[in-house]
């Protein structure tokens, strides 16, 4: 449904300044060995570095306010916690990799609860909810082609890259144009 008066939205978490540090230094070192290797990735600029916790896709902008009043109630109950960002892995695996990713430590599976009660809310409003089990995790870079990125994540010796406090969460938007680098912020929610 990808028409001209419809956007790209999805609720996100947005990781500390250190987190993106730690995450872009990462890449960094691994760009620097990927270029005598046929990988062809696609690395994701730091200024997009998040933690997705319920994409919606391509929605009108007069059901904002519907989403927008549903994720506040279940904000209005939560507190803040910390989550650690760590562990290098990819989709579908490292050997197949169509994505590389950092991910997101949920230990008391508190994100994953968030996460959950966000899809069960917004899927009572027609929402698509998801068939997938939830993964935690920041997206690094995307291959054009499936392809073998074991050697590659082995350049980075430390896998544990800072602690986030997630404070609060977004709405976002994700740009048309392919050459934006950052996601457009429709909505924000503090945590207590």
């Amino acid at each position: 449904m990808s028409e001209s008066n419809s956007q790209c939205l999805f609720v996100g978490a947005a990781l500390s300044s250190r987190s993106v540090r730690a995450l872009s230094g990462a890449a960094s070192e691994m760009r620097a060995g990927s270029g005598s290797s046929d990988l062809d990735l696609r690395w994701v600029a730091p200024a997009r570095y998040h933690v997705t916790l319920k994409y919606i896709g391509w929605s009108k902008p007069a059901f904002v306010p519907a989403i927008i009043d549903a994720v506040s109630k279940i904000v209005a109950n939560t507190k803040s916690f910390d989550m650690r960002c760590r562990d290098l892995n990819a989709f579908p695996s490292m050997e197949k990799a169509e994505v590389l990713w950092a991910g997101i430590d949920d230990r008391m599976g508190e994100l994953a609860k968030l996460a959950g009660a966000i899809d069960s809310a917004l899927g009572e409003l027609g929402v698509e909810q998801e068939a997938k089990p939830f993964v935690p995790h920041v997206t690094i870079a995307r291959l054009k082609r499936p392809g073998n990125l074991v050697k590659l994540v082995q350049r980075v010796p430390e896998h544990v890259f800072s602690k986030s406090s997630l404070k609060s969460l977004i709405l976002y938007e994700s740009p048309v144009e392919s050459g934006s680098s950052e996601f457009k912020k429709i909505a924000d929610w503090s945590l207590e």
